[in-house]
């Protein structure tokens, strides 16, 4: 037990309050009954923003008029979470209702869910103080001790909870207390508010470089100093080399009584632009080329391929804890590829799936759900791996035309494009017409090579400045409880030997609760019994 400043004592929890009781969820707001009347209900989820909303977000519910009678929140309430919490979130946290509170319920009562108890302390201490304490208590890690259930719902075991130790300052020392903490505190949420907000910073400020990159103003600098090439010029070279490439093909197979080879997507001509896509993206320098994402893609058949269908790979027999690594959407994140969670199938699988192969270099695109738009690329290193079902798609470039680092840029800048242009059934999905029509600059390689570079030294920049956020918000949370920690010691604000001692202080409470007490005693013997009557019964 930590010594206690002069004058303080060590009081158990349960002796500070004068009521405790359970919330009450009541009945839906369209609830008909004249016994029921409207409230606002504070739940777990009001406490997540409670220093900012201070119970804004309240539900309406109906409740009956004899709940209310005993359970109305009142200025100085403290409400205790009982049930809730989570696998990082412990059971366990307080608010108090202050003036804020109530002035944001504008006239309507205010009630706690029956996932919380109510408890409503001496009026002869500072509810502050006291919240400020329990706020403490379960920042410091404490209160694990006194919760029980699973991971995804907890429950405090109240009873042994009331039972624990507080540090009671002399009464004019708890106000001292509470003024400084208010001061100091508020100025600790200002910073971190402040910090807070850095991140969607960040964000925003990414995706300007994004923008910047891929609309040609990044590198306006570079073009002005480098020879002009007109990249239509270049681009319709390369289509006829293609052209009379797969020409040649078809000639030496039907010389050698072969099959037809198939025909490469970067010469369909078949493939017309997105018209929706088309009026989203950024207009080009130009001097920059602009085609179908296809058209960008190596001369073969499948260097655009979604994965197999959910048919060819059974998840519950083919998966295996070794062998050809299989990639999932849930691998594949805005330029970062994630390792984590890869699956597994044997070789003699994945030899009949071959064409949904991938190798180091490539560039993944998840293509269904939350995450459609998510590019990155298969690095170097890696294993030679295989898509596993439709969700995404696999886009190996002609390196003679185009950088895979520059089309993820593209295509992680499209994310507003994606999202207006995805069908939607059950969730939203990119078919793959859709992604090979998709168009798509097309700058020199020199200029590629340089907005790549361009863009990995801003994004460098915002990481560096995202992980010193991180650090910096760590030790805002350790500086608020820090704080508490030095004033429940005694050492935030100077102590006045003329403060009377918070023995004294317990006297009187003790005094008032006797009082309390005998008062409500006498009430109840006092109140009129209540007349029972038997029914009569009548036989026919």
């Amino acid at each position: 037990m930590i010594e206690l400043p002069n004058g303080w004592e060590s009081v158990k929890l349960e002796s500070l309050y004068n009521f405790v009781i359970g919330g009450d969820w009541g009945k839906a707001p369209d609830y008909e009954d004249s016994e029921f009347v409207d409230v606002l209900c504070i739940r777990g989820t009001e406490f997540r923003s409670w220093y900012k909303e201070k119970g804004k977000s309240a539900v309406p519910r109906k409740v009956k008029k004899t709940s209310l009678e005993k359970r109305q929140l009142k200025l100085g309430d403290i409400l205790v979470e009982i049930s809730g919490g989570g696998p990082d979130q412990p059971v366990g946290r307080t608010v108090l209702i202050d003036r804020q509170a109530i002035v944001n319920a504008k006239g309507i009562p205010l009630v706690c869910t029956n996932f919380t108890r109510l408890t409503r302390p001496s009026t002869k201490i500072e509810s502050s103080y006291l919240n400020y304490y329990l706020t403490h208590f379960y920042n410091s890690g404490e209160i694990t001790k006194y919760q029980s259930g699973s991971n995804n719902l907890r429950n405090l075991q109240f009873k042994d909870y009331i039972q624990i130790e507080i540090p009671l300052a002399p009464l004019n020392e708890q106000k001292r207390i509470v003024e400084k903490l208010d001061e100091v505190l508020a100025q600790v949420d200002t910073i971190k508010a402040r910090l807070d907000g850095i991140p969607a910073l960040l964000k925003r400020f990414r995706q300007s470089v994004l923008a910047s990159a891929v609309s040609g103003k990044l590198t306006e600098e570079w073009r002005a100093g480098h020879e002009k090439i007109d990249m239509f010029e270049v681009c319709n070279e390369l289509s006829k080399v293609r052209q009379d490439k797969y020409s040649l093909a078809c000639k030496s197979a039907k010389l050698q009584k072969l099959k037809k080879p198939r025909r490469p997507s970067n010469i369909d001509e078949k493939i017309e632009p997105h018209l929706d896509a088309l009026k989203l993206i950024p207009c080009f320098p130009e001097e920059w080329g602009k085609n179908v994402l296809a058209f960008i893609t190596d001369n073969y058949a499948d260097s655009i391929v979604d994965g197999p269908f959910g048919a060819s790979i059974n998840v519950k027999t083919d998966y295996i804890e070794a062998g050809v690594p299989v990639i999932r959407m849930v691998n594949i994140r805005p330029f970062k590829f994630i390792s984590e969670n890869r699956k597994f199938i044997l070789e003699e699988k994945f030899s009949d799936l071959e064409r949904h192969r991938i190798d180091s270099g490539d560039v993944l695109l998840a293509k269904v759900g939350a995450t459609t738009g998510d590019c990155c690329i298969y690095p170097k290193g890696q294993p030679v791996a295989m898509l596993s079902t439709t969700g995404s798609c696999r886009i190996t470039v002609d390196k003679q035309i185009y950088k895979a680092e520059f089309l993820t840029i593209v295509l992680n800048s499209y994310r507003s494009v994606f999202n207006s242009i995805t069908s939607q059934v059950a969730q939203p999905f990119l078919n793959m017409k859709t992604i090979k029509a998709i168009p798509i600059p097309i700058p020199q390689v020199g200029e590629q090579r340089e907005i790549v570079r361009l863009v990995d030294q801003y994004f460098a920049f915002a990481d560096t400045i995202d992980a010193q956020v991180k650090k910096a918000q760590a030790r805002v949370d350790k500086l608020t409880q820090s704080i508490l920690a030095k004033a429940f010691r005694g050492e935030l604000v100077p102590q006045d030997p003329n403060d009377e001692p918070a023995d004294k202080l317990l006297e009187r409470i003790a005094a008032a609760r006797k009082e309390a007490e005998a008062l409500a005693k006498a009430a109840k013997k006092a109140a009129p019994k209540k007349r029972t009557t038997k029914a009569k019964t009548t036989t026919v």
